[in-house]
């Protein structure tokens, strides 16, 4: 059995009136509003949890669930700069070439460049 909430389809036949998109955006708000709340519960939850496993790494069984503890790490890189400079130590760095956007706008007609762009995924902002 599903317990999930219904979402209610936009029917794309139906004149899109203004009352439902009202209605979309305040469930929308709600929606986020409780996303947040949510969220936040479960970073407080995870705190506790970390804070009552002693916060040691590995993995825990409670009551046979499998809680894990995990700490990511990254190399120092600004350690590596300072201590390992680039002119000294070319073999630790590399060279990377990218185009440099400001300076191809510079070179091209707006109309060159509006035939070249590349359209990402649409979203909605409610504000």
């Amino acid at each position: 059995m599903n317990n999930a909430a219904r979402i209610t389809p936009i029917d794309q036949a139906a004149p899109k009136s203004l009352e439902i998109k009202e209605r979309l955006i305040a469930r929308r708000a709600t929606l986020k509003a409780d996303l947040e709340y949510m969220q936040g519960e479960v970073e407080q939850i995870d705190s506790q949890l970390l804070e009552l496993l002693g916060g040691e790494v590995g993995t825990h069984d409670v009551a046979g669930t499998k809680v894990q503890i995990r700490e990511y790490s990254r190399l120092d890189t600004k350690w590596i700069e300072s201590e390992y400079p680039a002119a000294q130590y070319p073999q630790l760095y590399k060279t990377t070439t990218a185009v440099d956007a400001a300076a191809v706008k510079k070179q091209f007609a707006p109309g060159v460049l509006a035939e070249h762009q590349v359209r990402g995924a649409k979203s909605v902002v409610v504000k």
